[in-house]
């Protein structure tokens, strides 16, 4: 990497240049790394339904065009100022969600919102579009944006020093590459954001990547049914493998959700977690808690209004939302990493298929279409 150290490098990256179009791949310029920022090498980036939904529009406060990606894991190339937390060949991960460790948020018991990294409630991620106002890529001369502190689908990136981890030297990048995103949403969703109980029912919408791994959280708490919840009948053997004791699909039932659930757990489920983009689930999944259950909000990308009576929620029912597991990059994603290298985590079934970058698109479709759990970017 001496080569490169200390100039503007030209590389490939996986562009956004309109909502709803392919993602195009682009020849790109990474600027060098300026004060407190790290120049990383991507190795694996996983494909998030996030990436789908923000080709879409998802957030309306993200400029075009932009690179995206970020799930990621990568090498560092060179650091900027005042970068003392890696150095130069340290394997890291790229966190969507970093931590100045020094804010409100970062010290607080109740929040991972870090106010240097997460932004505004009104604009919460368009602080990760350009650093300091101005994007460390470029694209034919002109600013081409970041995404979620990451890009990740690029061959380099730029990212500040507090959402660059630093992981096992050891660690097989192109395996542990979901914890800088779904992996560590759905596992500490069910671990680290609510206390799940030995005995407790839980039920879980949505078995992709992220609630797969709410699976494994569920059963790593002790939970006594864990019930999968999903349209696609493929995903019951992976789920059953990594610990749901029921699986319904709700297309085939011949009464309502609710009413199935409440015969299965003498009268609801303690906890609910909803691990797909849908307010309707998320109205559905409250009804089948029991009183004094709580339904977890942990999808991205429905901005529909939930429609939930009063009188339910008075029935000692919670509604809670949880992003990033509520974990907090520096602090947690090393020993994430670190139980998958003791044979603690299975993330070696969540890695279904490995792509090049210049086959982002196919990645992206079998995703939305629910054929893969997790593919990974080679890079």
């Amino acid at each position: 990497m001496a080569s490169t150290q200390g100039k503007k490098i030209k590389c490939s990256a996986a562009v956004v240049k309109a909502y709803k179009t392919p993602v195009t791949i682009e020849t790109i310029e990474v600027d060098l790394p300026q004060k407190k920022e790290v120049r990383v090498k991507m190795v694996a980036v996983g494909v998030c339904h996030t990436d789908i939904v923000m080709r879409e529009g998802a957030d309306p406060y993200q400029p075009l065009p932009f690179v995206l990606g970020h799930e990621g894991t990568g090498i560092v190339e060179s650091v900027g100022e005042g970068v003392t937390s890696v150095r130069s060949g340290d394997k890291v991960i790229t966190a969507f969600l970093g931590n100045c460790q020094k804010c409100k948020a970062c010290k607080s018991k109740t929040t991972n919102l870090c106010e240097d990294r997460w932004g505004t409630l009104d604009k919460p991620l368009a602080r990760y579009a350009a650093y300091g106002g101005k994007p460390r890529f470029s694209l034919d001369g002109k600013p081409l944006y970041h995404f979620a502190g990451s890009s990740a689908f690029s061959e380099y990136v730029v990212i500040p020093e507090n959402s660059c981890v630093k992981i096992n030297p050891k660690a097989p990048l192109e395996k542990v590459c979901p914890v800088a995103c779904g992996f560590s949403t759905g596992y500490g969703a069910a671990t680290n954001a609510i206390d799940i109980l030995t005995g407790d029912n839980v039920a879980i919408w949505g078995l992709g990547g992220v609630g797969l791994a709410a699976v494994v959280g569920a059963k790593a708490k002790g939970a006594k049914k864990i019930i999968g919840i999903d349209i696609n009948n493929d995903k019951e053997k992976i789920a059953r493998k990594l610990g749901v004791t029921d699986f319904i699909n709700p297309k085939e039932l011949s009464k309502t959700l609710p009413e199935a659930i409440h015969e299965m757990t003498d009268g609801g489920v303690d906890f609910a977690l909803v691990c797909a983009a849908n307010s309707q689930a998320m109205e559905t999944a409250v009804m089948c808690t029991n009183s004094g259950g709580t339904m977890v909000i942990v999808g991205f990308g429905d901005h529909t209004p939930m429609k939930i009576s009063p009188t339910v929620m008075f029935l000692n029912r919670k509604i809670k939302g949880t992003v990033f597991g509520d974990y907090k990059a520096q602090r947690d994603l090393p020993k994430l990493v670190d139980l998958y290298m003791d044979g603690k985590l299975p993330l070696d079934d969540f890695v279904t298929r490995t792509f090049k970058l210049d086959q982002i698109e196919e990645a992206l479709q079998l995703l939305h279409d629910g054929k893969s759990i997790r593919s990974v970017i080679l890079i």
